[in-house]
């Protein structure tokens, strides 16, 4: 076996994070052996996992009847908070560090990390 290079890693680390879910399955199946690639590939899948479900709750919501308001209040709230924890993995995963975010790392142990 040939010695695995940081920053090799590191890019597909990076790279699962960047492209949520079709990225960590790359990693998965291209690179099963780059342990901090996979770890990060299991967190990619695990949010991509709970950005959808967060999208049918708030679409959910909003198919109340006059609750169209707080069905948007709730997709925009889901969808900052979304974001900030896309960006901070992406700073987190190039800078090698072993990001562990509630609910998406719980949900990525479940998958098999």
């Amino acid at each position: 076996m040939s010695m695995i290079s940081g920053d090799e890693e590191k890019l597909w680390a990076f790279i699962a994070w960047l492209i949520p879910l079709i990225g960590g399955v790359l990693v998965l199946l291209l690179k099963p052996d780059y342990r901090y690639a996979r770890h990060w590939a299991y967190l990619s899948v695990s949010f991509f996992i709970v950005a959808m479900l967060a999208s049918i709750v708030a679409y959910l919501i909003s198919l109340i009847p006059f609750m169209h308001l707080l069905g948007l209040v709730v997709s925009v709230i889901f969808g900052a908070l979304l974001l900030v924890f896309w960006i901070l993995g992406i700073l987190k995963s190039i800078n090698r560090v072993y990001w562990s975010p509630p609910i998406i790392y719980d949900l990525a142990k479940q998958l098999g990390l």
